[in-house]
């Protein structure tokens, strides 16, 4: 039985922050078409998706309600609406934006399960600090990253691990017309990271 991969969806400013200080994305999260076809293409190849609480929420109160005008703003909304969602929370007691299972366990001891069991691959969508986290553990195999044209000058750190490091390998990288950059990384396989 092979392995499932984890995958990272994830927006960054130039100074790689996922979030302002006080948690705020506003104007800088805009999407255009490019950057909605950059995320259909990953969520084909995926089961589900997964989503810390924060994400979670910001999620269930926008997608469910929205008509997107365009058609792939139909196709990216009808893929997060439809795939089943797991959602890491010790405090929420119940996720209505369905299908969505609760998980309250530690996230990496999870998505090792998960990782092991049958199935497509499984992404991350946003989510900063499962991203962290997760990547502390060497669980996540590939790395879309959006480099976003800002600097934020404060904020919220995707990557924070000072006790080890994390080798990628690049795999492709595209120039939007936005400005934005696209890298896909997969985690190295030749090195795991090495911990002081």
């Amino acid at each position: 039985m092979g392995v499932r991969k984890l995958i990272a969806d994830s927006i960054i400013s130039l100074d790689g922050f996922f979030t302002s200080s006080t948690n705020e994305i506003d104007s800088w999260f805009d999407f255009d078409e490019d950057e909605w076809q950059w995320s259909i293409d990953i969520n084909r190849g995926v089961g589900a998706i997964l989503l810390g609480r924060v994400t979670y929420g910001e999620f269930s109160q926008f997608w469910p309600k929205v008509t997107p005008r365009t058609k792939l703003g139909q196709i990216i909304a009808r893929q997060l609406n439809e795939l089943p969602k797991i959602v890491f929370s010790r405090s929420l007691t119940e996720a209505p934006w369905k299908p969505a299972t609760i998980v309250r366990e530690d996230p990496s001891a999870a998505v090792a399960k998960l990782k092991r069991e049958s199935g497509k691959d499984l992404v991350v969508a946003g989510s900063g600090t499962l991203v962290a986290a997760l990547t502390r553990d060497a669980l996540i195999d590939e790395y879309f990253i959006r480099i976003r044209p800002i600097i934020l000058g404060a904020g919220r750190p995707l990557f924070v691990d000072p006790n080890a490091r994390h080798p990628l390998k690049l795999i492709s990288a595209k120039t939007f017309k936005s400005g934005l950059i696209g890298l896909h990384y997969a985690l190295s396989p030749s090195s795991l990271p090495e911990r002081t």
